[in-house]
């Protein structure tokens, strides 16, 4: 009985010590038709990413007691239209953190600070059609002078996150250069400092992004801006990038979401300015019925005009139409 009740003692202990951490496995397919016409050329195509990125990852967390977390966060892209033929590589997220009151610290393959405006404060994303991003990043890498490569992630990062403060939110990072000399794509530092409550969110950012262009430190900043009345969710977003050797991009984006029923009205309205060159307009609207908590038809439409070199066309019109089933 006195060994029964040890070894009983022992599974319990084991089980408490187990139960202290977890992994979870989470991904999302997402896949659809699309339709573009762009300057005159028609493409019928299957692809990914309509309202949400195509992800398979793994995440944890651990608790170290007196408060103290550890965590990991890998995470790759799926290409569920023609499968991911290089295997699975972590490149949309590889971070490992520390937890605690003051804050969290995070190493790794990260998304830079003014990347978080962009997709929040958009009705879309930065996925599909409606993304303001087929304006942004169009301008921003049509236009001539040195752009930079780490709009949306960069390697090497050290980065810190404010711990829970009312309604105060932040994120500091800085991308370690790694090479002797010359530029670095990973020569990144970046700030956003938001505030949350109630109905209201509103947070601005700013930061370098990294270059292999010798003599160019592009730099990013924006600032966006949500209220949910809860029949409608009106957004604002205004970004502008400062890029060597002069045209400068800005951007504008107001837009909204509605529930309509079981799903969710998107429409959003672009203007794009690129100094010296011109400027476009995009227009965007969408639906998305849901047919479970995990699982959603998707429909979106967009239509771009823009003076030639602002993007890599001067019209388009699409739609598309897919499912998105997350896990």
């Amino acid at each position: 009985m006195k060994k029964t009740l040890i070894a009983l003692a022992a599974v319990a202990a084991t089980g408490a010590a187990f139960a202290q951490s977890s992994v979870t496995l989470f991904g999302n397919v997402d896949m659809g038709v699309r339709q573009t016409k762009t300057d005159g050329n028609s493409l019928t195509e299957l692809t990914n990413n309509l309202i949400s990125s195509s992800a398979l990852g793994f995440r944890g967390v651990e608790d170290l007691g007196g408060g103290l977390k550890a965590g990991f966060h890998m995470e790759g892209d799926l290409a569920g239209d023609v499968g991911t033929s290089a295997g699975l590589q972590f490149l949309r997220r590889s971070t490992v953190s520390l937890m605690g009151g003051f804050g969290e610290l995070r190493l790794g393959r990260d998304y830079v600070p003014t990347f978080w405006n962009h997709t929040v404060f958009d009705p879309f994303g930065t996925n599909g059609l409606g993304s303001s991003i087929s304006m942004f990043g169009g301008a921003y890498a049509a236009a001539s002078g040195p752009a930079g490569a780490t709009a949306v992630r960069s390697n090497n990062t050290i980065g810190y996150f404010l711990p829970a403060m009312g309604g105060l939110y932040g994120q500091f990072q800085y991308g370690i250069k790694e090479v002797a000399a010359g530029n670095s794509a990973s020569d990144t530092a970046g700030v956003r400092i938001g505030y949350r409550a109630g109905p209201l969110d509103i947070a601005v950012a700013t930061g370098y992004e990294g270059t292999t262009v010798a003599g160019s430190n592009p730099k990013r900043s924006n600032i966006g801006a949500s209220y949910d009345m809860g029949f409608v969710k009106p957004m604002f977003q205004y970004t502008v990038a400062d890029r060597t050797g002069g045209n400068d991009v800005s951007n504008l984006l107001v837009g909204l979401t509605a529930p309509v029923g079981p799903g969710l009205i998107r429409a959003s309205y672009v203007v794009t300015d690129v100094d010296n060159v011109g400027d476009g307009k995009q227009f965007a609207i969408g639906y998305t019925y849901n047919l479970s908590k995990r699982t959603s038809i998707n429909a979106n439409f967009a239509r771009i005009t823009a003076d030639a070199g602002v993007t890599t066309f001067t019209k388009r019109t699409g739609y598309e139409v897919g499912v998105r089933h997350s896990f």
